[in-house]
Parts: structure tokens; C-alpha cells; sequence
């Protein structure tokens, strides 16, 4: 075997050891957050507001709002953690619980002190440094809709998930339930929306009362949407929707921006003492980042000497066959 054989039978043997141990490159999965389905066990306190709950987190990421309680007008914090038979998962004694917010379920009958009402919680990314490839951030929701107490549709306002930067400065991906523009009937329209309101994607209608849940997969400038209709009492999924593959987040923003989750509720009639008939249930929410493990360098030493030891090893048979020639 001449020398240019050898040199390229290591080569080969190299990146096929390379390939190998890249093929072998674990995959970890960090949960950045969850609310789990808000479980009195977990903390969660029912019958009570959304901010300031679960104080064991740190202050910077417990869930904030913009319209507290004013004891003066008797107006804000609208929002109630709760058990709804029918929506939240599970019997009531299983601790399981729902965030409602908005409509005729404004908590005890309480009207908003604004018309653009938000919550909000922040959290710190995972599995960013140096030692991690391929981050992609996945977060999910289940909720339901509802379009009113008493089957009437006199007014209805729009919900929407948001996917922010840290300090809530910025949207990356805004998920919108919007109402008025659908075109089955009894139901509201799912949009996506980035750039600040710039561009406005129309993905599909929902009906209301449906459980749904929703995985938001971002990764790089990109994002993946799925979503599934499920039975509330069996759990079982009914229908699977793709509804985005490799869409674009905001301009400028990738996926290891996002580190806020807020739930908007902006009243379409413009007064905080309208609001309108529809109301939402969220069951859960969570963020979690996967990412590869770079092999550690002495996962590489180890191939280079594998690689070594073999061209060695081919070399001496070489010489070997000139000396018996």
C-alpha cells in the first residue's frame, strides 16, 4: 500500500469515527418553567390572583400583571386561579386548577381597570453556553376559549399568548385568538403575528369550548407551530394540526430571546366597563429548551488516537511487505 492510499484510508477512518462519535452526541431537555396545571400541590392557590403567586421563585420570576387591584374604583386584577369542572384536568381534589381570565368571568364580577390587560411571567433560558449546540425552545399551552355563559355573542374581545424578550421589552412571536373574522361559525381564528404588527399570518379557526393544546418550537431566527384538539375527560387527542414550518420570528430575535410568557386580553369595545361576552381557560403553560452536548474533549482525543494507532498499525504492515519483497 503506497503512502497516498494510507493517508486516505486514515482520512476515511477518521470522519467515520468523527461521524460516530457526533451521532452519539446526547441530547439533553431543561424545563425553563411550568405551571403545572397550576396544582394546588405545586403551590398554587386557588380562588386568588395570578401575581404574586408561587413565591418560592425568585421576584423576577414570579407572574406580573398591569392592572392590580384598585380598592378605590374597585376595578382590576380580573384574573382568578381556579377549579372549572368541564376544562380543568382531572377531579377537583387532584389539586389540578385553570387560570381564567377576561368576560363574564371576570372574578366576582369585577371589571378591569384597562382595556389592554396582561399578565406576565419571565424566566431564565437554559442550556446556552458553549457546552450545548442546536438550542431549540418549545412552549406550550393548553387552554380552551369560551364564547360566553349564556350561548350569546354580543361582544367579543381578543386573547392572545405572547413570546417576548427578557424584561418583557420586545414580542418575537405573538399568537392571537382573533374575533369577527372566522369563517366557521361559533368560533374564532388563530393568527400569528410578528414585527411589531408588520406581518399578520391567518392560520385557522377554533371553535369554542374546545380544549386545545399548542407547541410553539423555536430554533434559530425560526419556529414550528403544532396543534392538537383533546378529549378534557379522557385526555386523548382528537385532531393533530401542522400549522407552521419554519416560519420567521420577529426581525432582529432568535430563538434563545425569548424569555417572557404573557397572556394579553385587549377589550374590543374600548371601555373597561364592557367587556365582552368570550373568556379563556388556561390549563397550563410551560418552556422548555433541548440542545445537543458538545463530546467532551477527550471524547475527540480518544478518536485522533484511534485514528493514530491505526495508521501506525497500517504503516508497519507496509513496511513489513517491502522488507519481505
Amino acid at each position: 500500500m503506497n503512502f497516498a492510499r494510507l493517508t486516505a484510508l486514515c482520512t476515511l477512518v477518521g470522519g467515520v469515527i468523527a461521524n460516530t462519535v457526533l451521532a452519539q452526541t446526547p441530547t439533553v431537555t431543561a424545563t425553563n418553567f411550568t405551571t403545572d396545571y397550576f396544582n394546588t400541590n405545586s403551590g398554587w392557590v386557588r380562588d386568588a390572583g395570578l401575581p404574586g403567586q408561587n413565591a418560592t421563585d425568585p421576584v423576577s420570576q414570579r407572574w406580573q400583571g398591569n392592572d392590580p387591584y384598585n380598592p378605590v374604583s374597585g376595578e382590576g386584577e380580573t384574573e382568578v386561579v381556579t377549579y372549572y369542572p368541564g376544562y380543568t384536568p382531572g377531579v377537583s381534589g387532584a389539586g389540578n386548577s385553570s387560570l381564567l381570565q377576561g368576560g363574564q368571568y371576570a372574578f366576582a364580577s369585577i371589571f378591569p381597570g384597562t382595556t389592554d390587560v396582561r399578565l406576565w411571567r419571565e424566566f431564565a433560558p437554559q442550556l446556552t453556553n458553549a457546552s450545548y449546540l442546536n438550542q431549540s425552545v418549545t412552549f406550550f399551552a393548553e387552554w380552551s376559549l369560551i364564547g360566553s355563559l349564556d350561548g350569546s355573542f354580543p361582544e367579543l374581545d381578543t386573547f392572545a399568548f405572547d413570546l417576548r424578550t427578557a424584561s418583557d421589552a420586545a414580542s418575537i412571536l405573538l399568537l392571537q385568538f382573533t374575533p369577527g373574522i372566522n369563517v366557521q361559525a361559533n368560533s374564532y381564528t388563530l393568527q400569528s403575528i410578528i414585527d411589531g404588527g408588520a406581518t399578520t399570518d391567518t392560520l385557522i379557526d377554533i371553535g369554542y369550548q374546545t380544549v386545545l393544546q399548542l407547541e410553539a418550537s423555536l430554533y434559530g431566527s425560526n419556529y414550528d407551530l403544532e396543534l392538537s384538539q383533546i378529549n378534557p375527560t379522557t385526555r386523548a387527542v382528537i385532531t393533530n394540526y401542522t400549522l407552521v414550518t419554519g416560519g420567521s420570528l420577529s426581525a432582529g430575535y432568535g430563538a434563545l430571546d425569548f424569555a417572557t410568557v404573557a397572556l394579553d386580553w385587549d377589550l374590543t369595545s374600548g371601555l373597561n366597563t364592557d367587556p365582552g361576552s368570550n373568556f379563556i381557560v388556561v390549563n397550563d403553560f410551560s418552556v422548555t429548551t433541548t440542545a445537543e452536548v458538545i463530546p467532551e474533549p477527550s471524547t475527540w482525543v480518544m478518536a485522533g488516537i484511534l485514528t493514530a494507532l491505526l495508521g501506525a498499525k497500517l504503516y508497519r504492515r507496509r513496511n513489513a511487505t517491502v522488507l519481505h519483497q
